[in-house]
Formats: structure tokens, C-alpha cells, sequence
């Protein structure tokens, strides 16, 4: 008397006969595969192109539990969803168009040491860091290993010289550590290396080593910065846009 009436299903999951707990249960966890967060519009990390966002929904439990308890036998049932917008549109990132700093360094080096710099450009160009977003060195290029690109090339370490994967890379980061300074962004973690480099003045730089020491600063305008960031007649290059 009191289960769900005979041939009744959910999103393609017979329910018949199942008492108010074990329903709830049943829906549950079928909301959970179901529910889908928004997506904020994006780039492209190859070409640039806009990316459009995508609208998300979460499941009202307790409304598909009412609408299927008082279901006739044999109906079907879809979930009640209810919609949830992006905060941003494709229009932010549009009008994100206007130079806000940008910053070159030269480079020199070994064709390892330059497979490193680019590997770490290619995952940065074309990120977009949202208002009050932190942007992470580490977490925006990822771990500096073989699989992601990366090659054995000379880097500082205790004030002397060694080997290690994704050597150069810390030539990148300090190229955007100093971008975001001539845009005026808060830094909120910066190290300087064991000894002089030669690609930015004393003082300048930013060393990274994943897991360990990173770069981070945070968005504190009022709309998105889009970085692009390329190696192109011996400079590496990184430029923030956002609206003027």
C-alpha cells in the first residue's frame, strides 16, 4: 500500500514496490550521476576561440520523491531538475580584449631547455583567470615530467647547478611573475632563486618547483584576464588582457 506502484521507472530504473526510505535512497544516488555543475565559458588553448558556457542543474530530491509516490502504475519519470546559471558569459571574455601589461624576456639555451619553455607556454596560453580567482603556476602547467612534454636540462638548486626535468621552466614563470607586477595584481606566493639568473634583473624572478614552490596571484579586477603567452624571435612572451 504504501510502495511505488507496479511498473513505474526513473530515468529508465525500475522503482515498483519500493517503500518512501528505500526510494529516496534509489533517487539519491541516481541525482548524483544526474546533477551537472555550470561551466564558465573558456578558450581554446590552441586557437583562442571562445568557448561558450554551458548551463548546469542540480536534482530537487524531494520533489521527484512526491511526483513518483503519487504516480500511476507503468508511468515513466524524469528527475525534477532545477537549472543553475554561470555567474559569466561569452561577453566577459569578449570585451577582455585591451593589453593590460605584458612582459619578454630573452632566451638561450640547450633545444631541451627550449622543449621546457615551450611545453610551459602551450599550457599557459589562453588561460582565464576569473575576478578573485588565484592563478597557480603549478596547477595551470602541471607536473614537469616526460609525459607532459618535459626534458632533462640544467636548473639551480643550492646555489648550484644540476639536472632535472623541466629545466627553463622557471624562465617562464618569472616572465609572468613580472607581467602580473606591471599589471599591478597581488602576488600571493613568489620565490627567488638560490642564486642570479640572467633573463630578469636582480630580484626579478620567480622560481617554481612543482608541489613545493609555486607562483600564485590573484585576479582583483572587476572582470576576467585572459594570459597569452608565446615563444616566438628568441623572447619568451606573456601579455595580460582584460577590460580597459
Amino acid at each position: 500500500m504504501l510502495g511505488v506502484k507496479e511498473g513505474v521507472r526513473v530515468e529508465g530504473i525500475e522503482v515498483e514496490r519500493l517503500l518512501p526510505g528505500e526510494l529516496r535512497e534509489v533517487i539519491e544516488g541516481i541525482a548524483l550521476q544526474h546533477q551537472k555543475l555550470p561551466l564558465e565559458p573558456r578558450l581554446d588553448k590552441k586557437t583562442g576561440v571562445i568557448i561558450g558556457e554551458e548551463m548546469g542543474f542540480t536534482v530537487d530530491v524531494d520533489m521527484s520523491l512526491a511526483k513518483i509516490q503519487g504516480s500511476l502504475p507503468g508511468e515513466n519519470h524524469t528527475l525534477e531538475k532545477t537549472m543553475i546559471t554561470p555567474v559569466y558569459n561569452s561577453n566577459d571574455l569578449i570585451k577582455a580584449c585591451q593589453v593590460i601589461a605584458n612582459y619578454s624576456t630573452w632566451f638561450h639555451g640547450s633545444s631541451a631547455r627550449y622543449q621546457n619553455i615551450s611545453a610551459a607556454i602551450k599550457s599557459l596560453n589562453n588561460t582565464v583567470i576569473w575576478p578573485g580567482e588565484v592563478f597557480s603556476f603549478n596547477e595551470t602547467t602541471g607536473p614537469r615530467t616526460p609525459e607532459r612534454g618535459y626534458l632533462p636540462a640544467p636548473i639551480i638548486i643550492n646555489g648550484g647547478y644540476d639536472v632535472g626535468y623541466g629545466g627553463g621552466v622557471c624562465q617562464v614563470s618569472s616572465t609572468v611573475y613580472n607581467a602580473a607586477l606591471k599589471a599591478g595584481l597581488p602576488i600571493i606566493e613568489r620565490h627567488n632563486h638560490s642564486k642570479p639568473v640572467h633573463y630578469v634583473p636582480a630580484g626579478q624572478d620567480a622560481t617554481v618547483d612543482y608541489g613545493y614552490l609555486d607562483l600564485k596571484w590573484q585576479n582583483n579586477r572587476k572582470g576576467p584576464l585572459i594570459m597569452k603567452t608565446s615563444l616566438q624571435n628568441g623572447r619568451v612572451y606573456v601579455e595580460l588582457k582584460g577590460e580597459k
